[in-house]
């Protein structure tokens, strides 16, 4: 994943993550208050009931009528004398709490109503009510739907502002690349003018002191084309054709160590190779990036008069320094692209890239002033092994 694209999701995540949190909090006490204001319509709604019962309790007591009718449809009414004691009801419930004017019990509320005068022996008139769940429900309904607009119209806005915010970002990253590739370029021509001027150059008569100039110059040389190569495939690999092909594995590698026997004898190192066939599915090109990049980090960070080791098998491929080594907290960022403890910090990405692109696995088992080994295991990608014929 690109790194402004990562910035955009981070920013994303951030910006929209705290707007859903501060909208929770609003929608949470937004609901809340919904909620309660209609329990208190419904409080107001039970006490007008409440007096609407009382008097018609007044207008039976004064009539003397024998029978009276207080259902009403949506409330659940019962009555009570001064001692508490039921004496009529359209529901079940033996635990009224008398001191209280209005609570909530279960699903219901409950309005309780103590009469100053009494009429047909009521003192207490208790109403319930249930908690009107459509009402509830068409405030959720409603908070979901300006909650998706709201996210709509915000996503939009985040989306925009990040542009504006990556906008000058983009374009530096833009002009780097450019610079990049047209550095890269102009480096071709007088690396490869270089390179053939050394060798068509008669060494024959040269002393000692002067060979080892022209060492310097093919070892400086040879580097920048590295750097050539790591660039190139950086800028351009996405145009760049690449086609695999069975490459011997062998062959390849004891080709790049002879590329580097100028840089090898140069820092007075031992290179002990024990290769075997190991055929596998890849580009060349791509398979000498590996190679070179591995090849030239273990040259350049052992000591001098030191040794290499190289291990090919049908199991993994290991080039083993005894070197500087690689500090533990670096390790975990060593594959990174400009991440490095030493160096450009681009080879090692180009590695691990074109590892991953093929199925292989990599190990660094590194400690400092002890030296560095980086293994290549072909098993974890089976479909790029090809047994050696």
């Amino acid at each position: 994943m690109k790194a402004v694209t990562k910035s955009l999701l981070f920013f994303l995540i951030i910006y929209l993550g705290s707007i859903a949190i501060l909208a929770g909090i609003i929608g949470y006490f937004y609901y809340q208050d919904q909620k309660d204001n209609i329990i208190e319509q419904m409080r107001i709604s039970m006490r007008y009931k409440a007096e609407e019962i009382n008097a018609k309790l007044e207008f039976y007591h004064n009539t003397n009528s024998e029978e009276f009718v207080f259902a009403e449809d949506g409330y659940d009414i019962a009555l009570y004398d001064q001692s508490e004691k039921l004496i009529a009801s359209t529901f079940k419930d033996s635990s009224i709490d008398f001191l209280t004017f209005f609570y909530p019990k279960g699903n219901y509320y409950y309005l309780v109503k103590s009469l100053y005068k009494q009429y047909l022996g009521v003192k207490y008139i208790v109403i319930r009510k249930p908690l009107d769940q459509k009402k509830l429900d068409a405030v959720v309904s409603q908070m979901r739907y300006t909650s998706f607009y709201a996210a709509l119209f915000l996503f939009f806005i985040a989306i925009l502002l990040a542009k504006v915010m990556l906008y000058p970002i983009n374009n530096l990253i833009a002009s780097l690349k450019t610079f990049i590739k047209n550095t890269t370029h102009e480096m071709n021509t007088p690396i490869s003018t270089i390179l053939m001027t050394y060798e068509h150059f008669d060494k024959k008569e040269l002393n000692t002191r002067q060979l080892r100039s022209l060492d310097r110059i093919e070892i400086a040389t040879k580097t920048l084309s590295n750097l050539y190569s790591d660039l190139t495939y950086i800028s351009f690999h996405e145009h760049i054709v690449y086609k695999k092909s069975a490459l011997n594995v062998k062959e390849i590698l004891l080709e790049r160590v002879k590329y580097f026997d100028t840089f090898i004898r140069f820092k007075g190192l031992t290179v002990s190779t024990e290769v075997s066939d190991v055929v596998i599915d890849i580009d060349q090109r791509k398979l000498i990036l590996i190679i070179d990049n591995l090849l030239s980090n273990a040259i350049k960070f052992s000591k001098q008069n030191g040794a290499v080791e190289v291990v090919l098998n049908q199991k993994f491929l290991s080039v083993k320094d005894h070197g500087v080594g690689i500090a533990k907290e670096d390790q975990k960022e060593i594959f990174k692209r400009f991440k490095t403890s030493n160096g450009f910090g681009v080879g090692l990405d180009i590695v691990n890239t074109l590892c991953k692109e093929h199925g292989i696995g990599i190990s660094l088992d590194s400690e400092i002033n002890r030296g560095s080994e980086f293994r290549l295991y072909w098993q974890k990608g089976q479909s790029a092994l090809r047994p050696a014929r």
